[in-house]
């Protein structure tokens, strides 16, 4: 999510600077995706399953209340539209089961023209182009309520409004241009029977809105997001109004949405607003949550109170409906789509009061053992040493075609032919990897997979875990030696052996090695012990008299106690006739105490013996 600066100082007021509000944001769990710039464009990275946070005011409202401030929320008209005759209505014909609301505003007289600086400056700095105000606006209140909409010029519509399934082979072109062939996941607004806009993916350029267009049809839905996924991803089709859409919104939020939209085109556009459609068959209700102080307490560790949590919640807009003297309960926002369980309320209470007030306490009780079986430690080191190899893992299928063998499980369930049975080893995936990389013109890869293998012994079913190594006997050979295991054998059959057990095979371009065979033969790594300790160093910016030398400032120090190991200079600057600036590096133990005493000795003898003054 883009957070332009001069569109979030429009919610919230802050003399912060972009680097402490980013920092701020970090601390509420959205981390910068990409490095600031001189745009004084935040680009956050979304983490959180909440949808809105994919919009200015999500995002504004919870700087708001980490802050202590003030959110300003957007004016909105809230006024009743007008009523048109019924032979000017467009009447909205709902057949898609993944239509949850569709509400439908008209607007007649409006001119259409440029947009004003305010607004092409906000979607420019968010990264949008301007197109007129009527698209403008509805982009704009898309990013600021995380709500899509759409604009159709009436003059352009054939009749009423359909939403249904898309047909086979129906196509549409998008405000961009192109041309799309829909497929069965697909669902449609259409008008004649003509497809006119992708439900919750795109509109068409069809009944796009011009600078002729006079009268226009404002919608704006709410969808079943797996259908809105689905449907995107067979089109390829990502852009800002599938990122919405494609998450759990509410209902509700298209009243806000609407009422924003529709104060901005009365302002910027003209016109008039007349009440349209609203299909709404099941009505969103609000959800109520219980919190206990108990179990707010708990989870967080702190001496908390409820009236810290009632402030927090009211802050992010939660509305108290009951109040006792150890519970609280609460009505959750409707933007709060995650909201489900008492503990994500105590989520909220940790966040905004800052996750660093959680004060540091030492653990009463022992750290529990590790109870990690020793074959995993054992697989991650010939991961590591394979890797130094230079080999590639990979992990590949672990269903594959059945050959007809005895001992080999075959699915009753499978869902194709070619992938009915569990696999027996793992050469044939490897294999194909490597013909992956021959068809990309790649020569001499090393690849291994560390992964179970499947067999059937009469009436039992048996599992394993191999390595199996795509490369010659070199590989073999380091990474036994790095496992200190020096006698090894290959038998006729190409079975490796290894005091007198068989612990794998081998092939001319492969081995496989049981790693659980393997293990109780492998030496444990000692290690080199070095006297090399850790030192840590500080720098030290002197303003020294032009008649004092480097040797002088020595002899000052030298003749000081202290702990440091070390001086040394890094540069001379003369600053002007009288002045030089010496950069020095001086060295302590990490584990030094008395840092900070010697330095405060060291400038203060250097002031008094060669007035000499410090800018550390």
């Amino acid at each position: 999510m883009k957070i332009p600066l001069i569109w979030l100082k429009d919610y919230v007021e802050t003399t912060k600077s972009i680097k402490e509000l980013s920092a701020d944001f970090t601390q509420l769990g959205l981390m910068l995706d990409k490095p600031l710039d001189e745009t004084n464009v935040m680009d956050l990275e979304q983490r959180l399953n909440r949808s809105d946070l994919l919009s200015m005011l999500g995002c504004a409202r919870d700087l708001a209340a980490f802050e202590g401030v003030k959110l300003t929320l957007p004016k909105t008209y809230t006024k009743p539209g007008l009523k048109s005759a019924s032979d000017e209505l467009i009447k909205v014909n709902v057949e898609s089961k993944v239509v949850r609301r569709f509400q439908t505003r008209i607007f007649r007289g409006i001119k259409v023209g440029p947009s004003p600086k305010w607004l092409v400056d906000r979607l420019s700095a968010y990264g949008m182009d301007s197109i007129n105000n009527i698209v403008d606006i509805t982009n704009f209140v898309m990013i600021e309520y995380g709500q899509p909409m759409h604009a159709q010029d009436i003059a352009k519509l054939a009749g009423d409004l359909t939403i249904r399934p898309s047909k086979p082979g129906e196509t549409i072109t998008t405000l961009l241009g192109t041309e799309v062939e829909l497929t069965k996941a697909s669902h449609v607004i259409t008008t004649g029977g003509e497809p006119i806009v992708i439900l919750g993916v795109v509109g068409g350029k069809r009944t796009g809105v011009t600078s002729t267009t006079t009268d226009i049809v404002l919608d704006a839905g709410n969808y079943d997001s797996r259908s809105i996924r689905q449907s995107s991803r067979q089109l390829k089709i990502m852009n800002e109004t599938v990122s919405r859409d494609d998450k759990f919104l509410d209902p509700r939020l298209i009243d806000f949405a609407l009422d924003r939209a529709t104060g901005l085109i009365l302002e910027l556009a003209g016109g008039s607003y007349y009440i349209n459609d609203d299909y709404y068959p099941t009505p969103a209700t609000p959800q109520t949550i219980k919190l206990r102080l108990s179990r707010l307490q708990l989870l967080s560790g702190m001496d908390l109170d409820l009236k810290l949590a009632k402030k927090i919640l009211k802050s992010l807009e939660y509305i108290v409906i009951e109040e006792g003297s150890d519970t609280l309960t609460l009505e959750v926002p409707y933007f709060r789509t995650d909201i489900e369980v008492e503990d994500d309320l105590v989520s909220d209470i940790l966040r905004i009061h800052n996750y660093e007030n959680i004060p540091l306490i030492a653990l009463s009780t022992p750290v529990p053992n590790d109870i990690t079986d020793p074959i995993y430690r054992f697989e991650d080191r010939l991961r590591d040493l394979l890797v130094a190899q230079g080999a590639h893992e990979h992990i590949t299928n672990s269903l594959t075609q059945s050959e007809g063998r005895v001992d080999q499980v075959v699915l009753v369930n499978a869902l194709t032919s070619d992938q009915n049975a569990l696999r027996t080893d793992l050469i044939p995936g490897l294999t194909h990897v490597l013909s992956t990389y021959k068809k990309h013109k790649l020569s001499g890869i090393k690849v291994f997979e560390l992964g179970k293998v499947f067999r059937r012994n009469e009436q039992n079913y048996l599992e394993g875990r191999l390595l199996t190594v795509m490369a010659d006997a070199n590989s073999l050979a380091t990474l036994m030696s790095s496992h200190g295991i020096k006698n090894y054998t290959i038998s006729k059959a190409l079975e490796i052996i290894v005091a007198g057990k068989v612990i794998g095979s081998i092939t001319p371009t492969s081995y496989t090695l049981v790693t659980t065979a393997l293990l109780p033969h492998t030496v444990s790594y000692t290690g080199i012990v070095s006297d090399f300790g850790h030192t840590t160093s500080q720098d030290l910016s002197l303003l020294v008299p032009t008649k004092v030398i480097y040797a002088d400032i020595l002899t000052i120090i030298d003749s000081l106690k202290g702990d440091w190991l070390g001086i040394t200079c890094k540069s001379m600057t003369k600053m002007d006739d009288k002045i030089n600036n010496y950069l020095l590096t001086l060295t302590w133990e990490a584990d030094s105490k008395n840092i900070d005493t010697d330095k405060s000795n060291i400038i203060a003898t250097l002031k008094s013996k060669l007035a000499i003054s410090s800018k550390s």
